[in-house]
């Protein structure tokens, strides 16, 4: 069977060949195929496979592909121009081998993960040595972890969905078949512990694979993370161990115990969590990389209409903000709510390019998860709620009665079009700027108000209840301050695993284990870190929110923390055992699906924790109007996409998953 290029590519043919002419881009840091096998005798070699592999996965959680982690579950719908496969995966119906996320390109690089096993004898300096295999240990476990939590692990089958392969091919092959769920597992755990003894504790300028002391590559608290993430996910599954959810339980505790010895720390602010700055600061553990100046592991490009390794999560869950008009017409606060006007808005850098590719799913997450919004301060520092008027020819709007004039909005100074000139040529346009003065020309409280407070402002109010797939707040914490254009898109890290989520999953493991104490702690220093808000963050808080000045800060601070903390009866629930089936009942990881939601909303990964705590169907029926009537138990992985299956052509058909 031949291979074309990555995007053909099928499991049977998951090697890599020496006649493979993508080497040449490997050799260059854009690997998109494989290497030949005697460039792996040489470090630089080694190294251009592990850092090839750093960057191919770019591929994989970049693009529109990343609206799959939040489709179909509680906290997101589809946006208003999600497309065609968006809103067939979050009604679960129609979803087919053929219109699902294929990741499976990834066994390319597994393939080259096992040429760096099998030739590391031939690198002469043991650290180095050490630093190659334990990189690419911590890697192969990593892409086999997500691709067996998007592909298998339904009970029934004791199969994975998904091949093992962990030998270094040079021919192709044209059968093959999915491998026991249970070695899956044991071939993840064996490669994060591996890497946990041989990777380094902190990031310095000597590692090989940092971009001079900048946290590029996994340290051992990246692979002691993720080794926990493991033991905890297959916990839930027909190959569960009965200590698994004691290793999560132990590993993440000795990662909050020995924090300082990793360089992790909870920022005391949870905004300074998302900050540009802090990008590589001491809460986030492992991330993708998108930088502009970082061509060994990223090489990023801006490219206007997108392309492969792009990151484009800031746009996904962003509404179109230059629609809406000002007036106050008949209707204005119904549902759906009717507008008209001219608008307040033009596009500009500082809000972004809007795709509407997700919303926010308002009977949860507004609703549930973000039902507090002066005691804990996510809600602000996730979403923008807010717009200064961009647009010095917009017309003033009118009040209810359709006839008397709400005043002309006032622009912003900082980054507008001169008055009169074309829209498109302002020079503003063309950096991020925060705008501090101007009028606001849309604003989303989070109450409903009244005709009389609407027409006493020149803007337009979006309250809640009219909050839809196309009218919503926006994900505001992956702005890329460095976007020079409109067009383009972020050169700022993913972060798919922060030091919060350690907490969370110790809460999680022993709240499986029935430690309930223990799982209230973990999850109290989460809440009341979340309470901690300043004047800088007051800046950038819609005035009708909750902020603080410099007067009422402190005792604000230590009023909220306390309002934070479990009460009784969160308590009494956290101790109710996890309820898979009933949606009436909550139970103790409703409230710890719901911390999740708080913390990490926006994150590429809603839809593996619903699976992973067998949670999906029941929080779907209870959360997601369009899918709740159709999910079920099948649902819980995606299907093999039918490319990988029609090139099995020898022995028995590699088989689809069950219910698709």
């Amino acid at each position: 069977m031949k291979i074309l290029n990555k995007n053909s590519f099928t499991i049977a043919a998951a090697i890599i060949l020496t006649s493979v002419t993508g080497c040449k881009k490997l050799l260059v840091e854009q690997p998109r195929s494989g290497l030949y096998p005697d460039y792996f005798s040489t470090a630089g070699g080694v190294q251009a496979a592990v850092t090839g592999v750093y960057q191919d996965l770019r591929g994989a959680f970049s693009g529109e592909g990343l609206v799959y982690f939040y489709d179909g579950t509680d906290e997101n719908i589809p946006g208003g121009s999600a497309g065609t496969n968006p809103p067939l995966y979050n009604s679960f119906k129609g979803i087919t081998a053929s219109n699902g996320p294929d990741i499976t390109g990834l066994y390319i690089d597994i393939n080259t993960l096992n040429g760096v096993f099998q030739n590391s004898a031939l690198i002469t300096d043991p650290t180095a040595r050490t630093q190659f295999v334990a990189q690419a240990k911590f890697l192969r476990g990593f892409i086999y972890f997500w691709l067996v939590q998007t592909y298998g692990g339904v009970t029934a089958t004791q199969k994975s969905g998904i091949p093992l392969h962990l030998t270094f091919n040079t021919q192709a092959a044209s059968a093959d078949a999915p491998a026991k769920l249970s070695d899956i597992y044991n071939a993840i755990i064996q490669d994060f512990t591996d890497a946990a003894t041989g990777l380094p504790n902190t990031i310095t300028s000597s590692n090989p694979f940092s971009a001079a002391g900048i946290g590029k590559s996994a340290t051992a608290a990246t692979a002691k993370a993720f080794l926990a993430k493991a033991y905890l996910t297959r916990g839930y599954t027909e190959a569960k161990q009965s200590t698994d959810f004691q290793q999560a339980a132990d590993i993440t505790a000795q990662l909050i115990t020995n924090k300082a010895t990793y360089g992790l720390d909870l920022w005391q602010d949870y905004w300074d969590e998302h900050k540009p700055a802090n990008d590589y600061g001491k809460e986030n553990l492992f991330a993708i990389d998108y930088g502009i100046s970082d061509p060994l592991y990223s090489n990023y490009t801006q490219q206007g209409s997108g392309g492969y390794g792009i990151n484009q999560l800031y746009v996904l869950a962003r509404f179109n903000y230059v629609g809406p008009g000002v007036d106050n017409v008949p209707g204005v606060d119904a549902v759906p709510q009717k507008m008209g006007g001219s608008a307040g808005m033009v596009r500009d850098v500082y809000n972004g390019r809007p795709y509407v590719r997700l919303a926010p799913n308002k009977p949860y997450t507004m609703d549930v998860a973000f039902a507090d919004q002066i005691h804990d301060t996510r809600y602000d520092a996730t979403f923008q709620t807010y717009w200064i008027c961009t647009n010095p020819n917009v017309s003033a709007g009118l009040k209810s009665d359709r006839v008397t004039s709400k005043g002309k909005l006032i622009p912003t100074t900082s980054s507008i079009p001169p008055a009169g000139s074309p829209l498109s040529a302002a020079p503003g346009q063309a950096a991020y700027i925060t705008p501090m003065d101007g009028d606001t020309a849309i604003l989303m409280p989070s109450a409903d108000v009244s005709m009389a407070r609407r027409d006493a402002f020149k803007g337009l109010i979006v309250t809640p209840k009219q909050f839809n797939s196309v009218i919503f707040p926006t994900v505001k914490k992956f702005d890329d301050p460095k976007r020079t254009g409109i067009l383009d898109f972020s050169s700022r890290p993913i972060i798919l695993m922060r030091f919060s989520e350690v907490y969370l999953m110790n809460a999680e493991a022993n709240y499986m284990l029935g430690n309930i104490p223990n799982a209230a702690t973990s999850l109290n220093v989460i809440r009341q870190r979340a309470a901690y808000r300043t004047t800088d963050d007051a800046n950038l808080t819609a005035k009708n929110q909750f902020y603080v000045t410099s007067a009422t800060m402190g005792a604000a601070n230590t009023a909220n923390a306390a309002a934070m903390a479990l009460t009784p009866a969160q308590l009494a629930q956290l101790a109710i055992p996890n309820n898979t089936t009933t949606p009436g009942t909550l139970c103790g990881m409703d409230l710890i699906l719901d911390e999740y939601s708080r913390e990490f909303y926006g994150d590429p990964r809603r839809w593996y924790d619903l699976v992973r705590t067998q949670q999906l169907v029941r929080r779907n029926k209870m959360y997601n109007a369009v899918g709740g009537p159709n999910v079920q138990d099948y649902h819980a992985r995606w299907p093999i996409p039918q490319g990988l299956i029609n090139a099995v052509l020898t022995g028995p058909a590699y088989p689809q998953n069950n219910g698709y």
